[in-house]
């Protein structure tokens, strides 16, 4: 039986983060959308989005939030528990810092992400 993925790590330049459960990962690359005219659906147009990692982190003394903050050109590792791995290249801290008790939501974007 195959095993379903249950849990992310999360790399961000070289240093493993201590992300709580829940983190996603989207792909990014070409996404298409249904063009619609009074008669029907005419076909797809495309537009490229951006590779995006959300995650949430464990705040402790540890986690300084202006080197967050000043993450760019940098590659990120989310590798799952079942053995696929996705790199993330040239990320960058795309917003979303906020601190409550004692968990910071943080938002990445990229370049590139590919699957190993």
């Amino acid at each position: 039986m195959p095993q379903v993925t249950g849990r992310v790590f999360i790399t961000v330049g070289g240093k493993r983060i201590n992300s709580k459960e829940g983190a996603t990962l989207k792909f990014g690359g070409v996404e298409r959308e249904a063009v619609l005219a009074d008669n029907g659906v005419i076909g797809p147009m495309e537009k490229i989005t951006a590779p995006e990692i959300d995650c949430t982190l464990v705040h402790t003394k540890e986690v300084a939030l202006k080197e967050i903050q000043d993450i760019i050109d940098s590659t990120i590792s989310f590798d799952t528990d079942t053995g696929r791995s996705f790199i993330m290249t040239g990320a960058f801290f795309a917003g979303g810092l906020s601190l409550t008790k004692g968990e910071l939501q943080i938002k990445f974007q990229g370049i590139e992400c590919r699957e190993n």
